[in-house]
């Protein structure tokens, strides 16, 4: 997120004077499986050399499909003196179907390997659909804390039932404590953790929040630094009970690797190769940018949950862990009911990022980048990439589930501090003024193209010119850390009234600073709200997290904060956050904006935080409160 606190605040100030089975995958933990046969045995003696378990960063699941979901987890290996140390281990798995532990589904050995960071991932397939399951590690001697997966479901677009979605991104460590991970951990309505990016921070101690230390002390940039970085964030108990608890689809935005990062540079980079510096001479800083960003997408596949997208995945050793190229846009489909798409907007295909704040579209739209490693040579730059431009517009296109589900990083819709004047007789068109270039207003060529395919237009260069409007689309945007809630729009000042073509979820931080202090975000939110006629919901200055609920009828975004930076900077819990807003639109054909209840005229819409008692009785089982055993 480029925009500071205080440019956004200038900006907006002057805007206002205007059968189960494992995967069997080289070196990533396939391994043997015994359905039906006893839990695995508890291992041998403890070593002498270690005195805590292994298991220091718990379990977690993610990458969800109807028939199977990744599990992970890491160990923490010691030598014989019990100093840390990467060695090549064998570990133990096994799945099943009640909390207890007493009913085996599957069963296996996989390896945990010093060339992944000591992490284990695997790939359990043949699962049943929108079921739950729970799963274990162990080495000889220990066991890991009990983890609970759950699969997606197959369900007809027609169904009866409902799904709910946690949205949650930005959590920067140093800026405070993870309450709003805790929370979400403790309901027992939710059906799925989408993280949306910012999962940790690149910088180093007090560059970017001093509430807590971070490890490593400095910046991000080996990578033994990410490794590290991502092994302590693993070791928050918040954090580490939501990824117990829930299954998660992860996507990252810029942290992951540094600052408004993108395929060519990231902002906060100093690249050695202009100054033909090596490792060791005066003034290297921040060493290779193409290097740098290969640790930073490698320690995200050892440390997370997530599984490479098939065409990008390796043969070799850790398939699992070593995509070749990094391609993290993929897909995944709750029946005919949902297709939840995740794009990245960062590192895949994104051209350089357009200098300044309040911009006019016009004047970065054929921006050329002054970076020598960008070669920016064309006009009309890329946000996605056209490869991942043309994947995206065919899944809108051809999806054939109820909710078209887009997980995103930016802002997508327009953001203006300044409305554009409609011409008349008389008086030519005034453009309108834009906020950030580090959103999609700052790629307004790929925002466009966008927008004819949701409208249904043939102006991409398809073959398909019998295109229709794709209806049903909910864009979910972290970030920027702080709530929107947008009618997506071709044109904000369209008279007599706009035509919405989608809506937009933006979701508060976990941790990371809002752009606006309490005493000055109402008046920031009501000049913003002056400017952009689509825009129904700002809240400049709060931590919290969105609660999408899909229904049959209505996809409802709920916004719940906990507070601002007083909230995160202590380590003790805050009251259960609050409803602050909610927002739904509607199932039927062509109704693609939002809405509100006429009984509600605030738009808190209280009564749809209930998920009803069909709901509750349909979702698989919560999980007891489990720890280590040891």
């Amino acid at each position: 997120m480029s925009i500071s606190r205080r440019n956004f605040l200038k900006n907006s100030a002057a805007a206002s004077a205007f059968g189960v089975a494992a995967t069997t995958l080289p070196g990533c933990g396939g391994g043997s499986q015994s359905p039906g046969s006893a839990p695995l045995a508890p291992g041998v003696a403890t070593p002498a050399s270690r005195s805590e378990t292994p298991f220091l960063h718990s379990v977690a699941s993610g990458d969800p499909t109807e028939t199977s979901a990744i599990i992970w987890t890491r160990l923490s290996n010691v030598d014989a003196d019990g100093n840390p140390e990467l060695r090549d281990t064998s570990v133990d798995w096994a799945v099943y179907s009640d909390p207890e532990l007493s009913n085996i589904v599957a069963a296996g050995t996989t390896s945990s390997l010093a060339s992944n960071d000591n992490c284990a991932k695997v790939d359990v397939t043949g699962l049943s659909p929108y079921t739950a399951y729970y799963y274990q590690f162990s080495v000889p001697g220990f066991t890991s804390p009990i983890g609970r997966l759950q699969t997606l479901p197959d369900w007809p677009a027609d169904t009866d039932n409902r799904l709910r979605v946690a949205i949650v991104s930005c959590s920067n460590f140093p800026h405070g404590y993870f309450h709003v991970y805790r929370e979400v951990a403790e309901r027992n309505d939710i059906d799925l953790v989408v993280h949306l990016g910012d999962y940790i921070y690149e910088y180093g101690n007090g560059e970017y929040g001093d509430t807590r230390d971070c490890d490593p002390p400095h910046e991000m940039i080996s990578l033994d630094d990410y490794r590290r970085r991502h092994a302590q964030y693993k070791t928050d108990p918040d954090l580490v009970e939501l990824h117990r608890q829930y299954t998660f689809v992860n996507i990252w935005d810029d942290h992951e690797t540094t600052d408004n990062s993108r395929k060519c540079t990231a902002n906060n980079h100093t690249e050695a190769a202009m100054a033909n510096l090596q490792p060791g001479d005066e003034g290297f800083n921040e060493g290779y940018w193409y290097e740098r960003k290969t640790f930073g997408i490698q320690a995200y596949f050892e440390w997370l949950p997530i599984r490479p997208v098939a065409d990008d995945a390796t043969v070799e050793n850790g398939a699992l862990f070593s995509p070749r190229v990094g391609k993290t846009w993929r897909k995944f489909s709750a029946g005919k009911f949902l297709d939840l798409i995740m794009v990245d907007t960062r590192l895949w295909g994104r051209d350089d990022q357009a200098d300044g704040a309040a911009f006019q579209r016009d004047a970065v739209r054929d921006y050329q980048s002054s970076d020598p490693l960008c070669g920016d040579t064309t006009a009309h730059r890329d946000i996605l990439g056209p490869d991942q431009e043309q994947w995206l517009h065919e899944q809108l296109r051809n999806s054939e589930a109820k909710w078209k589900v887009i997980g995103n990083q930016l802002i997508m819709s327009h953001l203006r501090t300044t409305p554009g004047v409609a011409p008349t007789a008389e008086l030519a068109a005034v453009p309108a003024t834009y906020l950030n270039t580090d959103a999609w207003d700052g790629y307004p060529t790929s925002q466009e193209r966008l927008y004819e395919v949701l409208q249904g237009n043939n102006q991409d260069g398809s073959e398909n010119a019998d295109a229709s409007a794709v209806d049903n689309v909910v864009v979910i945007t972290g970030d920027i850390h702080t709530s929107w809630a947008f009618d997506v729009t071709p044109n904000p000042d369209q008279l007599p009234a706009y035509e919405p073509i989608a809506v937009e979820f933006v979701g508060p931080s976990v941790s990371s600073p809002g752009i606006a202090v309490p005493e000055q975000g109402g008046e920031a939110a009501n000049v913003l709200s002056v400017a952009n006629t689509h825009l129904k919901y700002v809240n400049l200055d709060q931590r919290g997290w969105v609660l999408l609920d899909l229904s049959p009828t209505y996809a409802t975004g709920e916004w719940y904060h906990i507070g601002g930076d007083a909230v995160v900077d202590s380590p003790d819990r805050p009251a259960p956050g609050s409803l602050a807003r909610v927002y739904r639109t509607s199932a039927a054909a062509g109704e693609n904006g939002l809405e509100i209840d006429a009984t509600d005229p605030t738009g808190t819409l209280t009564k749809q935080t209930d998920p009803g008692a069909a709901y509750l009785q349909s979702r698989p089982a919560m999980s007891p409160t489990a720890t280590d055993d040891n």
